[in-house]
């Protein structure tokens, strides 16, 4: 491991909102746990390579159940009660270092979203391509109108979220130590 003194942050996570009704759905992706899965991108044969970085003593869905009971939330169907980053390691990675990057990236995303917002923290390495961290999370924001906190990934998720997400991402891993290799680029 090295420090990366990068000239271009890298573009590595993607996120998605979901509503009530696809939080099983989504839980059930992550945790490997739909009887058939139509994605044949991943390779079940491959699922003991997958690995958790957050437990718990009860199951993600009791957590977000549990944790939603503390939020504020508008009761409407179309709330998008959890968010899930999904991060791929770059190509350019060593694989020495791809578990300190995910465990990174985790770290990140806790200290950004909050522990206690965290729903579940999954590394798949069976599906073709790259390995990818799925990280869900309750978008918990502070209710300025009822007191404590609510659930609202607009207000969250906004564009000065996603325009400094991988400037930071890229600052924390650079101070975590992660060397990601720049990648060869012919010479001309």
């Amino acid at each position: 491991m090295g420090i990366t003194k990068s000239r271009e942050v890298m573009k590595v996570a993607s996120i998605k909102k979901f509503t009530e009704k696809a939080v099983v759905n989504q839980l059930r992706h992550v945790e490997r746990t739909i009887k058939n899965n139509s994605n044949s991108d991943i390779d079940p044969q491959k699922n003991y390579l997958n690995y958790r970085l957050l437990t718990r003593n009860v199951s993600s869905y009791d957590y977000f159940k549990e944790r939603k009971k503390d939020l504020y939330c508008y009761k409407r169907e179309d709330v998008k009660v959890l968010c899930g980053w999904v991060v791929t390691a770059p190509k350019e990675l060593d694989s020495k270092v791809e578990d300190d990057f995910f465990r990174s990236v985790h770290e990140f995303l806790i200290g950004r979203y909050g522990e206690e917002n965290a729903v579940d923290s999954v590394v798949h390495k069976d599906e073709s391509g790259q390995p990818h961290l799925h990280f869900l999370f309750i978008p918990v924001v502070p209710d300025k109108k009822h007191g404590g906190e609510k659930i609202c990934a607009n207000e969250l998720i906004n564009r000065k979220e996603l325009r400094n997400f991988h400037p930071d991402l890229q600052q924390y891993l650079d101070l975590s130590l992660i060397h990601i290799s720049e990648p060869t680029r012919p010479r001309l």
